[in-house]
């Protein structure tokens, strides 16, 4: 590869694109958005009006003006197009989850190799705040030895949503696939591969027909980590609990860098500054003392100043794409626990 910008086509400008790609791309000077793929719209043309928008995915892929293709679209579609992308020898990109199968991913990991291309895959929670803070905690001790962890995602969201590939039964939709992917990958990078897990799955919204409650309980040798999310949370609750022999961390809120990715134009400057409402709080069991811990700062874009390098071979992806597959791995796990419906 040359020394120029490395060239990207997105498969996708949804929600997926317009937050959480297309504006990291953009402002990388390393990365040039060269081709936008939207079927019958425009919309992208408003916000990056030097982008190429194409209208099938064939021209996306098969276009000589591109070296990395993001796959952002339907779950269900990321093994087909991952593997056509990188058969058209593109480096891929792939949104989480990985894949809707330990199967698909391992057939992508397979050929990625086979092709000498890279493959890596967007998990993005790893770059948040929350996360970095817990991930300095446990670093430094200041917790003593953990006990119990408890990650959360809450929602208020009764009624099913509008968008289908996520609500129908299609492979990997529900939001085991969708947050779980993200807090089971949080676990996997805190506390590694667990002795046993226990599930609990429900499909708690009236027409329900995916996932949209799970309870995953990762049993280690002396201590557990609890990973849950709903759709019928109205009141505020913890997003991180961890309880050490030492102190006990509370910490309530969501990253900030989405909401303020949504708005146009980004504002750059603080978005991954965490609001000091939601910063953490942590307990001290001998003084019984109470110590507010400021929120790191989140930044999405280390994930493609990361990927930059490894394209040009000077370093290797934070996320390896096995532990991507572990993720799907759990999943899998998880869902032999069968589903509760209402």
């Amino acid at each position: 590869m040359s020394n120029s910008a490395i060239k990207v086509g997105l498969v996708s400008f949804g929600m997926s694109g317009r937050i959480f790609h297309a504006p990291f791309i953009e402002k990388n000077p390393d990365f040039e958005l060269k081709l936008i793929l939207e079927r019958t719209k425009s919309i992208s043309k408003a916000i990056y009006p030097h982008a190429t928008i194409v209208r099938s995915f064939e021209d996306l892929i098969n276009s000589k003006e591109v070296d990395l293709i993001v796959v952002n679209g339907p779950t269900y579609l990321h093994f087909e197009m991952a593997k056509a992308a990188l058969e058209a020898g593109k480096h891929v990109v792939l949104e989480k989850p990985m894949t809707a199968t330990t199967k698909e991913g391992e057939a992508l990991l397979a050929l990625a190799k086979k092709k000498g291309l890279h493959l890596a895959v967007y998990h993005n929670k790893r770059f948040e705040g929350g996360f970095k803070t817990v991930q300095k905690l446990l670093a430094t001790k200041r917790l003593g030895k953990v006990k119990e962890c408890h990650l959360a995602v809450h929602r208020f969201r009764p009624d099913i949503g509008p968008k289908a590939w996520k609500e129908d039964p299609y492979p990997g939709a529900g939001i085991l696939y969708d947050i779980g992917s993200h807090l089971i990958d949080q676990v996997l990078v805190l506390f590694g591969w667990p002795l046993d897990i226990k599930a609990d799955l429900q499909i708690q919204r009236a027409h329900g027909q995916v996932v949209d409650y799970f309870k995953i309980t990762f049993l280690y040798a002396d201590f557990k980590a609890t990973i849950l999310s709903d759709m019928l949370t109205q009141e505020r609750k913890p997003t991180f609990s961890l309880v050490g022999t030492k102190t006990h961390f509370v910490k309530f809120g969501h990253d900030p860098q989405e909401s303020r990715l949504a708005q146009h134009p980004i504002s750059w400057e603080g978005i991954g500054e965490d609001l000091e409402e939601n910063y953490g709080i942590l307990t001290h069991h001998d003084t019984n003392t109470k110590e507010k811990i400021t929120t790191e700062n989140g930044d999405y874009g280390q994930f493609y100043a990361n990927l930059y390098d490894v394209l040009k071979g000077n370093k290797t992806l934070i996320i390896p794409p096995e532990q991507a597959l572990d993720v799907i791995k759990v999943i899998e796990w998880a869902m032999e626990a069968g589903i509760t419906r209402p």
